[in-house]
């Protein structure tokens, strides 16, 4: 029995399905799979992003994959055993559905979501390092590094050949891992820098719209913006501004795969008020124009 075959057969909707709606569709497109990496590589099974409009409830048996779904507008709530979990916009679910049947209902309209069926051996051995159980429901921030794997994942193509499962696994790598040291609070147990380091990192992280001083934390923090530059980089590998540019570069590089915005606009919506500059400073870390990079990964 093929894959698409045990999903239709796990799958029960509460009304009927509007005319029109397939049972399928909740799980998007079904890949091809590639004998020589199905069962070695991380593997996509299903997956896109779809519009649920009317309210009806999916019931879905065990199977032995994983679920990525990843809210963007709208909402739903997943039950499992006595349990329920809010879905709501920009929370990725990460879930182990051979554990039991599981019941998926939209409640806010229209929900819109991204969602891959996944299997392979690496789900289970980062599984078994963490206090994970069943599930993980994570919020992740517009410019997660997750959230862009994630994007870029949905560009791909379910043609069955070795190029397309690669670069599949690669993604598949990042966002499962990125995730579980987001969700687990993984640090390295190297690391020996003071709070306040951790502090300016999160904030960076937080404002990368905003304008940004060295003088600011020199007054915040009571030392000069020498000795914080030497800290950061000492702790973080980069400078504060460095390390804050490599970041605005993600969310631009998230925006260019997501939205139609003009190159100007992600500019100043990223925190560069000279567009110019961001096409440099874009160009020198990725090796290409933001338009050519767009270009580029949408094909």
């Amino acid at each position: 029995m093929t894959y698409k075959e045990q999903y239709l057969q796990s799958l029960s909707i509460k009304p009927p399905a509007p005319t029109g709606a397939m049972p399928h569709t909740f799980a998007g497109t079904f890949y091809e799979l590639l004998p020589e990496t199905a069962d070695t590589f991380p593997t996509v099974l299903s997956g896109g992003t779809m519009e649920i409009l009317s309210g009806y409830t999916l019931t879905c048996q065990p199977m032995d994959c994983r679920m990525l779904l990843y809210t963007r507008d709208g909402g739903g709530r997943i039950r499992m055993r006595t349990r329920s979990y809010t879905l709501e916009p920009g929370s990725l679910l990460y879930m182990d559905c051979s554990v039991s049947t599981y019941i998926i209902e939209p409640t806010h309209f229209p929900w819109r979501y991204s969602l891959f069926l996944v299997k392979g051996d690496l789900f289970s051995r980062l599984e078994n390092l963490v206090p994970f159980e069943t599930l993980l429901l994570h919020p992740l921030p517009p410019y997660s590094p997750v959230l862009r794997a994630l994007n870029q994942l949905l560009i791909g193509s379910p043609g069955a050949c070795l190029y397309n499962k690669l670069t599949d696994a690669d993604l598949l790598h990042h966002i499962v891992t990125g995730l579980f040291m987001e969700a687990y609070k993984m640090e390295s147990t190297d690391t020996r820098y003071p709070p306040f380091l951790a502090e300016i990192r999160n904030y960076l992280d937080a404002s990368l719209a905003e304008p940004f001083r060295l003088d600011d934390l020199e007054e915040r923090y009571h030392m000069s913006k020498y000795r914080i530059c030497h800290e950061f980089s000492a702790a973080f590998g980069v400078p504060p501004l460095k390390y804050l540019n490599r970041k605005r570069l993600e969310a631009a590089a998230n925006l260019l795969l997501t939205t139609d915005k003009k190159v100007h606009e992600i500019s100043l919506e990223v925190g560069f008020e000279n567009t110019n500059h961001f096409i440099s400073l874009f160009k020198r870390e990725t090796g290409t124009t933001p338009q050519a990079y767009r270009d580029a990964k949408r094909g």
